[in-house]
């Protein structure tokens, strides 16, 4: 191998190299993307799952306000009739 055939080697070999390390740091890249999606996504889904329990409570004592005014309303009418 003559000594420009051995220089071209090298020249590819150093842009082999190169194109490692552009992948690389693009691989990186990416994973940092998606790590941050996927912590927006778990932000917004903790959010959306605690609106839906803090909300479903709100109903649920609403419910049972509702029941024990009816239970207290029926408890009044059966005295009624009793008496």
């Amino acid at each position: 191998m003559t000594m420009q055939e051995t220089h071209i080697q090298q020249i590819l070999e150093l842009e082999r190299q190169k194109l490692a390390i552009q992948i690389a740091a693009t691989e990186v890249w990416i994973d940092d993307k998606v790590r941050a999606s996927e912590g927006r996504i778990i932000e917004a889904v903790t959010g959306a799952i605690t609106n839906a329990v803090v909300e479903l409570k709100g109903d649920i004592m609403d419910v049972r306000s509702e029941l024990k005014a009816e239970m207290v309303r029926l408890e009044h009418k059966i005295d009624n009739h009793l008496n």
